[in-house]
């Protein structure tokens, strides 16, 4: 049997159904109605089933009776689903329910069966004297303070203390023993860095613009922030800067050596004011 499009709609539709019921299309005329559902129930697509509490919207009118249709398993074959496709994966999903409910009935015997361990304080009245609070038990200390991070520097000469005291370092002619070779020759190039006490001001960098502002403030008469700025080429702002982290970050305070005065009676005549100053030893 061939189907229409509203057969093969309601058909559809009804597999899909919980209780497998087809209903019939809303904006379809009451005649056309029973005629699709003649044709139907002709075909074997569709039984009658007279449930007279169900919802009327499901209901179909036919020669004056009030009937419910369900597909039939000719209805699902025609629309291409096997009928028994459902009742398979019906038991398969049933059968997967009763070996998830078997193993955790097995999981809780085994838990169940396990031994619990016996966390009880053992030793009479002196173990529960024991669990009291210390009275003479010292104050906790704080964090311990994390060691120093070693250099590059220092951890080479660390592999070189370990490669001497090593049997490894009597073959000569390997990769490993050249490569030895060419750190211990890098090594001794630059004599090793001397650690700064704690507290101790950092010094500058050898060659640095730091250490050539140090070096003009240490000079007798001192240095002005126009010379600073013309030897460095710093703007004033930044030498300022430059004197507050001084003293916070090594120590080091910058004094006014002199104050010049270049405005009023018997002065240069330039405008203005500047002062000289100089670190103090």
């Amino acid at each position: 049997m061939k189907l229409t499009d509203t057969q093969q709609q309601i058909l559809t539709a009804a597999a899909q159904h919980p209780e497998r019921l087809a209903y019939p299309p809303e904006r379809l005329p009451a005649a056309a109605r029973q005629a699709v559902a003649k044709a139907l129930l002709k075909g074997d697509l569709v039984i009658a089933v007279h449930r007279p509490a169900y919802d009327a919207i499901a209901k179909w009118t036919v020669d004056g009776d009030e009937m419910l249709l369900k597909i039939t398993d000719d209805g699902l074959r025609a629309i291409g689903i096997d009928p028994n496709a459902g009742e398979a994966a019906e038991e398969d999903e049933q059968s997967a329910a009763a070996i998830d409910r078997r193993n955790a009935e097995r999981r809780a015997a085994a838990e169940a069966a396990a031994p619990v361990a016996d966390t009880a304080p053992t030793g009479g009245e002196d173990a529960t004297e024991r669990d009291g609070p210390a009275e003479d038990a010292e104050p906790a200390q704080g964090a311990p303070t994390p060691a120093p991070r070693a250099s590059l520097r220092d951890a080479a000469a660390a592999v070189l203390v370990a490669w001497d005291a090593s049997p490894a370092q009597d073959a000569t002619d390997n990769p490993i023993s050249r490569a030895i070779a060419a750190l211990r020759a890098a090594l001794a190039g630059k004599p090793p860095r001397t650690p700064r006490e704690p507290g101790a001001p950092r010094k500058p960098r050898e060659g640095t613009k730091q250490e050539t502002v140090l070096a003009m403030l240490r000079r007798e008469e001192g240095a002005t922030i126009a010379q600073i700025c013309e030897a460095t080429g710093w703007q004033q702002h930044t030498v300022r800067g430059f004197f507050a982290g001084l003293k916070k970050r090594q120590g080091i305070e910058v004094q006014v050596l002199e104050r010049v005065r270049q405005v009023g009676p018997n002065k240069e005549g330039a405008k203005g004011s500047y002062s000289v100053y100089k670190v103090a030893d």
